[in-house]
């Protein structure tokens, strides 16, 4: 019986008591002095039972909180997937010493991408694409933890599988990355070299999630030879129809260099974007494409000036097709995050130590307007469906990095949306929330926030604007950025968004959306 219940049945038998007391002495012929002391007492026992009742009420919905508490972590254990780790020692490295052959590219070697061990990465299905044909990747990984990342199904939000990758050393990878026809995953990692960390990028098979190659970047900046790790990927199709993919290398404001692989190529570098090719120092690595897969947008900052002047970040709009740079000044001082409307006209920069938002004008590359971004230290944004509203990312970027809101943005009056919760708490788990994706289906209409300090993926609903989910991790761990991609029954697929954005074909069901609004 519950504590209320028990409650509910004593206290009338004790009033009653009482009553029967009081009773009993106005008519025993007591004195007036008595009957007055007698209903003193029953006053105090009433107004202890009052203190009682209010005592246990109060205890009661501890009890239910808790209850409440109880189920919702046995939801959460219910979700966790069993975690498979993946020992690279099990397979075969290249020899110790040797030099990859038929690999390397002039662009791999003038950037300093270097290939440094192969695997045979064929075997059995890892894991059921017919019952889940799209998904949801997103890194996993902590202080406890090796590399890895998670799939999700993109509809249930079920975690269907996880994989961990032993190579000696535990880290909180900072990306995960899917090609374009979804064969390879690409995860940020480090490896055990001697007493050494070296830090490293996986490339794995989709379908076995086994390691394929393992990159190493190293050239010389500043005079010195410098190593730098993968911090995001982006997978494309370019205006050509080739599939392309960006690794982002860096972290802070140091940049670069970054390299367009083709994954259809065994993964072979075509094109790297170093210092020299944008003329300035590269900032956060935060690139996207635009709608057409024609350009290429780099973060750059000023870092000498960066203490004595304001807006001195810019963008390095790269043409893909004669690596022609223009760059696009006065976007903050710390671009992170850029979104670009379905029709190419418009292009939003996300300045992630001033907290504001910059719209640029991609006919004439010239800033048009800029808000306050409505969250501090933002990092990414993503638009809804029609395109009518901006969310931006609250990190804490450059400030406390402890951030859990979504910022509005009303891009028809370009300013922090009205009318509304403004910016919106994501609760659960959310601690330095960094990337927002758009999910693929207009009647879903969601959008799936990463967690890098918090061990859940989280789902907001754009109709309500209040979070819908809370899809857990495996062991707890954290994730960062995604990418939402689906397969055929033949394991052909194709991303459909991912950290540089939307696909084109997303685009042009954007586009379809917009059109279809009463005029």
């Amino acid at each position: 019986m519950a504590i209320g219940s028990r409650w509910r049945i004593v206290a009338p038998a004790l009033i009653g008591v009482a009553v029967l007391a009081v009773a009993a002495c106005s008519g025993s012929g007591v004195s007036q002095e008595d009957l007055d002391a007698a209903k003193a007492q029953l006053a105090a026992k009433e107004q202890e039972l009052q203190v009682a009742s209010g005592q246990l009420k109060s205890q009661e919905q501890q009890v239910t909180s808790l209850e409440q508490d109880m189920t919702a972590l046995q939801q959460q254990l219910a979700g966790l997937a069993p975690s498979q780790v993946v020992q690279g020692g099990q397979l075969q490295p290249a020899v110790a010493g040797a030099q990859p052959t038929g690999w390397d590219t002039a662009e791999s070697i003038r950037g300093g991408l270097k290939l440094i061990a192969t695997f045979d990465s064929s075997g059995p299905d890892a894991w059921d694409n017919k019952a889940h044909p799209t998904v949801y990747f997103s890194s996993l990984g902590g202080a406890d933890q090796f590399a890895g990342f998670y799939i999700v199904d993109a509809y249930t939000k079920e975690v269907v599988t996880s994989a961990h990758y032993d190579l000696g050393t535990k880290t909180s990878p900072h990306t995960t990355g899917v090609s374009p026809d979804g064969k390879w995953v690409y995860l940020q990692s480090s490896r055990a070299v001697g007493d050494k960390t070296e830090d490293i990028t996986l490339i794995i098979n989709a379908r076995t999630l086994k390691i394929d190659k393992i990159l190493k970047q190293e050239s010389r900046f500043q005079g010195s030879m410098r190593v730098q790790r993968l911090h995001h990927v982006t997978g494309f199709v370019d205006s050509k129809g080739n599939d392309r993919l960006v690794l982002e290398y860096g972290f802070g404001s140091n940049g670069g260099p970054h390299f367009l692989l083709d994954p259809k190529d065994n993964n072979r570098v075509v094109m790297a974007i170093t210092v020299e090719d944008t003329g300035y120092w590269m900032g956060h690595p935060f690139l996207t494409v635009d709608p057409t897969g024609k350009y290429l947008y780099v973060s750059l900052k000023v870092v000498a000036w960066g203490e004595e002047a304001e807006e001195i970040g810019g963008i390095a709009k790269i043409n893909l097709e004669t690596r022609a740079v223009t760059v696009i000044a006065g976007v903050g001082n710390h671009p992170i995050g850029i979104s670009h409307t379905a029709d190419g006209k418009f292009t939003y920069v996300v300045d992630g130590h001033a907290s504001m938002v910059f719209k640029l004008d991609n006919a004439t590359n010239e800033v048009v307007g800029k808000t306050s971004a409505g969250v501090a230290g933002p990092y990414g944004a993503c638009m809804n469906w029609d395109e009518t509203e901006l969310y931006t990312v609250g990190k804490g970027e450059g400030s406390h990095n402890t951030g859990s809101v979504l910022g509005v943005i009303d891009l028809t009056s370009f300013r922090p949306k009205r009318g509304i919760i403004n910016p919106i708490y994501l609760g659960g788990s959310a601690r330095s929330i960094d990337h927002c994706f758009l999910h693929p289906d207009p009647a879903v209409n969601e959008i799936w926030v990463s967690n890098m300090a918090g061990f859940e993926t989280i789902v907001l609903d754009l109709a309500t604007r209040t979070v819908e989910a809370y899809i857990p991790t495996p062991n707890g761990e954290n994730t960062h950025s995604g990418a939402f991609v689906q397969y055929n029954p033949d394991w052909t697929g194709k991303v459909l968004a991912d950290h540089g954005g939307p696909s084109k074909e997303l685009y042009v069901a954007r586009l379809a959306v917009i059109a279809a609004l009463p005029k």
